[in-house]
């Protein structure tokens, strides 16, 4: 059975090449830009996820010429979780450095395709961090699903 997760993402970068381009400009909460980091990209576990983290990185403006695409992984595919063998502290939502870190470590040492990590919105829900790099990211299938991508009004009062 194939794992879908999901991304919204501006209209201009929908191939999956360009992906991890905004991964490259700044820091997030897994990652570094290089040359401190690699590049990744960011999905949801769920569509409203997606939205929910959208939302409280865009400084409360709506943001506009945003596509919802789905990002279905190759089954075999070997995906980690930071939950799972990382030493994550009960307060990491705190410490972003080491979140960092975790991150750079994991995605430096190139073994999975997928790093599932908490989400600092919800977190009993799950984010993905992808490493673009990985073979198995050339088997990921991008699927457009909405194009343009709207956001309900009442999230941007």
């Amino acid at each position: 059975m194939t794992l879908s997760v999901w991304r919204i993402c501006t209209t201009k970068g929908l191939r999956r090449d360009q992906l991890g381009y905004g991964s490259t400009l700044s820091p997030g909460r897994w990652h570094l830009p290089p040359p401190d980091g690699q590049s990744v990209v960011y999905a949801g576990g769920s569509r409203a996820i997606c939205q929910l983290e959208k939302r409280v990185h865009c400084n409360g403006v709506k943001p506009i010429g945003q596509a919802l695409i789905r990002l279905d992984l190759p089954d075999a595919a070997e995906l980690q979780d930071v939950r799972e063998g990382f030493e994550l502290p009960a307060d990491w939502i705190d410490q972003e450095a080491l979140t960092q870190t975790i991150g750079v470590a994991w995605r430096k040492a190139g073994d999975a395709l997928g790093l599932w990590v908490p989400s600092a919105v919800e977190s009993s829900e799950s984010n993905i961090v992808l490493n673009p790099d990985h073979p198995a990211f050339l088997q990921v299938v991008v699927t457009v699903e909405r194009n343009p991508f709207e956001f309900d009004d009442r999230m941007f009062p």
